[in-house]
């Protein structure tokens, strides 16, 4: 990968990890005001971690990488 291509696609995993923990954020409203089930938070919760977990792994390798350019 070129430089430009990763600091383009570093940027790109950023705005995919912030949208995440918005989504946590919103998440976390919906179960305090009661419109979702526990089970639903829990499931939707799970997964979007997992996303998180994935992108924030990503993120570091091309880091890594860039910081090798």
């Amino acid at each position: 990968m070129l430089s430009g291509e990763v600091k383009e696609r570093i940027k790109e995993l950023e705005r995919k990890r912030d949208e995440l923990l918005d989504e946590l954020k919103e998440l976390d409203k919906k179960r305090k005001a009661g419109e979702i089930s526990e089970e639903e938070y829990k499931e939707r919760r799970h997964t979007i971690e997992r996303d998180l977990v994935e992108i924030m792994d990503r993120l570091a390798q091309m880091k890594f990488i860039s910081s090798g350019m």
